[in-house]
């Protein structure tokens, strides 16, 4: 894995884990498809040191680091790749060729999601493919103690703070519960919808039922997911991006909240029946269905 990496959810520290973990200086850190690490011999010499019957690169197929690994690669060794890209993009040189590639040497694929395996199967790759989704550490996420009896009701929006997340929708989601019942909404992220969020809640007259908080911790963000009876996904899909997982739905599914969010990407995929699913878009629709799930206990 690369020395460093500039995202807010990145360890500062690496935790202890029962293996070897080799960090090795890259550049364009912080960009996912386009960083590549600094010296690519070293990652045959890694190859070499520690005769792998499987290489597994955990990176999408079109990737400049995925490319440097499997030019690194000798022949005689077995590869297989993780993808979550669900939307059938065509990429610009050099990673369409990059992508192309992957797709004649990797052995199996194993997408997190049906969309990303059809989009696979959809360029032409034949071989195995096995979806995986993603997973949460249950040592972390585990149930809380949420119940209909609490004096109020605790929604939360984990994520980037942009517009495609459905931040507004939902504060919008909240103002509507607040009318039925007592409630509250945490925010966890960054983002430019932030000054968005707090002037919506304003105009709303939640403005004190909504807390911002910044990016949290593992065990930080699971303490406040056993308290959250909700967790809002609205996430709306742009021209160049869908859902491609949302490893927060199972994080909070884990913990004893309700998911309730649009059909976009994989996030029905991904919360199954016990999600409350709405069209793309219907705030209405969303608020109402939240509505009926904090005050029906059979809901």
């Amino acid at each position: 894995m690369p020395t460093t990496w500039p995202d807010a959810s990145a360890e500062t520290r690496l935790s202890a884990e029962p293996f070897r973990v080799v960090e090795l200086p890259a550049r364009r850190v912080g960009d996912v498809n386009r960083h590549a690490y600094a010296d690519s011999a070293s990652l045959r010499r890694l190859i070499d040191e520690t005769h792998p019957d499987v290489l597994d690169i955990h990176e999408e197929p079109f990737s400049a680091v995925a490319r440097q690994w499997l030019r690194a690669a000798p022949l005689d060794v077995r590869v297989v790749m993780y993808s979550a890209q669900n939307v059938d993009k065509r990429y610009p040189p050099p990673f369409a060729r990059y992508e192309r590639a992957a797709s004649r040497r990797v052995a199996a694929f194993y997408p997190c999601s049906s969309q990303a395996a059809s989009v696979l199967r959809g360029k032409g790759f034949a071989g195995s493919i096995e979806i995986l989704p993603l997973g949460y550490d249950d040592a972390t996420f585990r149930l809380g103690g949420q119940s209909l009896d609490s004096d109020e009701i605790l929604l939360m929006l984990v994520g980037r703070l942009v517009p495609e997340k459905g931040v507004t929708d939902a504060v919008r989601t909240l103002a509507r519960v607040q009318t039925v019942r007592p409630a509250r909404l945490i925010v966890c992220g960054d983002g430019p919808e932030k000054d968005r969020c707090r002037e919506l809640a304003g105009s709303l007259g939640v403005a004190d039922r909504v807390e911002l908080r910044p990016w949290q911790q593992g065990p930080e963000l699971a303490s406040i997911y056993r308290e959250a009876h909700v967790l809002l996904a609205p996430s709306r899909p742009t021209e160049t991006w869908v859902e491609q997982f949302g490893r927060v739905i199972v994080e909070a599914q884990a913990s004893g909240a309700v998911v309730a969010g649009y059909a976009s990407g994989s996030i029905p995929e991904v919360a199954g029946e016990a999600g409350v699913i709405v069209p793309v878009g219907d705030i209405e629709g969303l608020a109402v269905a939240v509505t009926r799930v904090v005050s029906d206990a059979d809901e």
